[in-house]
């Protein structure tokens, strides 16, 4: 559903508000760049929608895909190998894992055409500390999660990753965590073990 357009003309400025509470402490590397398919965000759910974007309005003609938004790996289709919103009602593999977190706001321009993106090649956090309650989009406890997350909220640490929601919600930690690289330095995976001597995958991209 495209957004609408007011067909009076007005003048104005349209409130742009990007909310960075759902980051724990500053945090340095654990980002990789990935390819995002920005009409994903642009969903038919009204409220679903306001927790993707910020800056709409009918005049605007820029808004911004929020930070900190769950994202997963497009595993069919046109899109295939790209990025979306994590959807656990989605068919194209996005309601498999959330493979991480959207680094920094995304610039959108709205045209006569539709959307677009100066640059859909973008910053995805997969691993840091993070305050889950506050992220746009709150995933369920059973969602599962990839990446090295933990959410620190109300004096207690739970790991996120590597398991779905409920043993990472008995509290398996980590013990030890090693990272692939490629010829190029990039690292492209790796793997965990947790407390309970369980290897898990890292999964980047």
């Amino acid at each position: 559903m495209a957004l609408p357009i007011e067909m009076v003309h007005g003048t104005g400025l349209t409130t742009v508000e990007e909310n960075n509470e759902w980051r724990f402490g500053e945090q340095t590397g654990g980002v990789v760049s990935v390819t995002i398919v920005p009409e994903l965000f642009n969903v038919d759910d009204e409220t679903l929608r306001n927790k993707y974007l910020t800056g709409v309005s009918p005049t605007a003609t820029t808004i911004y895909i929020r930070s900190g938004i769950p994202l997963a790996k497009i595993a069919s289709g046109t899109n295939k190998g790209a990025y979306g919103p994590y959807d656990p009602k989605a068919t194209d593999g996005r309601q498999t894992a959330i493979a991480g977190l959207l680094e920094s706001a995304v610039a959108v321009n709205v045209t006569y055409s539709g959307w677009q993106v100066d640059d859909t090649y973008v910053g995805l956090r997969y691993r840091g500390d993070i305050i889950k309650s506050k992220l746009p989009v709150v995933p369920a406890d059973e969602a599962k999660w990839g990446g090295c997350f933990y959410d620190v909220e109300d004096d207690a640490v739970t790991a996120l990753s590597g398991s779905a929601g409920a043993a990472g919600s008995a509290g398996v930690g980590v013990k030890s965590i090693t990272l692939t690289k490629n010829t190029s330095g990039a690292i492209t995976g790796g793997t965990w073990v947790g407390t309970d001597n369980k290897s898990n995958t890292i999964t980047i991209a």
